[in-house]
């Protein structure tokens, strides 16, 4: 028996630091800040790291890291060097890999990562999927995978995958925390009927709440109501403004007594306190070097604190913001 599965992708990362690269403010951007180069141009890199990333492996580091958990990933990889790398990197942290795919015909998924480095910590993100945008279901042995949680990560829009997962969770009383991604959240209504009634913690940021909810993402209000349509427990991550856990309130059975934590919003929250028990956490405030990795590490990092205090959201909270604080003070998408 497992504490936790974790599934999702899983990246060869390389990044590419350059001062080369100055951003500029943007109001189309979404992050406000933008920087482009000229075709035909040759840019200069001042440091270059490799590592490894992708939900399924970032947050199965956590859980065996911080946790002490007995965890095992399922991804899918090639038969290359990069996924070897990303099989040694997992064994290191004594996750079983017993589960991971290896893709006879494409290569594992990589990603390149550009950062002006220094005291922005921004980037952009180039993605080549490869297998892991793919695990294929009939070679996943269901009838071994015995776990407490699953946590998983976007799964490249397979609902089938997510819905077999959803109903193996079921059928063995395991609790699922969802981090979805893009491709999850562009159909909502297909991700709602395969969540719907087993999801215990929905994860997302800002952005991909309003993507999910169709609210505008300045609607704060608005945006974590919406969200209990689709999970009765939720996490909304919102960048260096801190994170807010929603938990819907059921007529059955109370949640207890709503308890904000070091709120800068507390009318937001008392609007919400009607129908909801509504969290807040801030920021760690540290200045981050590079943001890869800090909405899995800020997700994984809450589920361990909420298993590891037995249900405490203040706790689960604290966990995560620390935890997210330490991925970015480094290069690199894991602590």
């Amino acid at each position: 028996m497992y504490d936790l599965i974790t599934l999702g992708s899983a990246t060869r990362d390389v990044f590419l630091m350059s001062r080369a690269m100055h951003p500029h403010r943007s109001k189309d951007a979404l992050t406000h800040l933008e920087a482009c180069f000229p075709f035909g141009a040759k840019i200069g890199v001042d440091e270059i790291h490799f590592s490894t990333g992708g939900g399924a492996t970032n947050s199965a580091a956590t859980f065996a890291r911080l946790g002490k958990f007995k965890v095992a990933a399922i991804t899918r990889l090639g038969r290359d060097r990069a996924g070897q790398d990303i099989l040694e990197a997992l064994r290191q942290d004594h996750v079983d890999t017993r589960f991971v795919q290896r893709d006879p015909q494409k290569q594992t998924a990589y990603a390149a990562i550009l950062s002006p480095g220094g005291e922005v910590g921004e980037r952009t993100i180039l993605v080549y999927r490869g297998a892991s945008k793919k695990i294929e279901h009939r070679q996943i042995p269901w009838s071994e995978l015995k776990a407490r949680w699953f946590y998983v990560s976007s799964l490249g829009g397979d609902f089938i995958l997510l819905k077999k997962l959803f109903k193996h969770a079921k059928k063995i009383s395991a609790q699922v925390a969802f981090n979805p991604g893009g491709q999850e959240l562009s159909r909502p209504s297909v991700m709602a009927s395969a969540m719907k009634p087993f999801l215990y913690w929905l994860i997302l940021n800002r952005e991909e709440a309003s993507k999910l909810t169709g609210v505008p993402h300045i609607s704060l209000k608005k945006l974590l109501t919406s969200l209990s349509n689709f999970a009765p427990r939720v996490i909304m991550t919102d960048g260096p403004r801190g994170a807010y856990a929603v938990i819907r309130r059921h007529p059955e059975r109370s949640e207890g007594s709503p308890t904000p934590v070091g709120s800068p919003s507390r009318e937001i929250l008392r609007s919400v306190q009607n129908d909801f028990a509504a969290y807040y956490v801030p920021s760690v405030g540290h200045k981050p070097k590079n943001l890869t990795g800090a909405g899995d590490a800020f997700g994984s990092g809450f589920v361990t604190g909420w298993i590891k205090s037995r249900g405490s959201i203040e706790e689960a909270l604290r966990v995560a913001a620390i935890n997210a604080d330490s991925v970015v003070q480094h290069v690199g998408a894991k602590v």
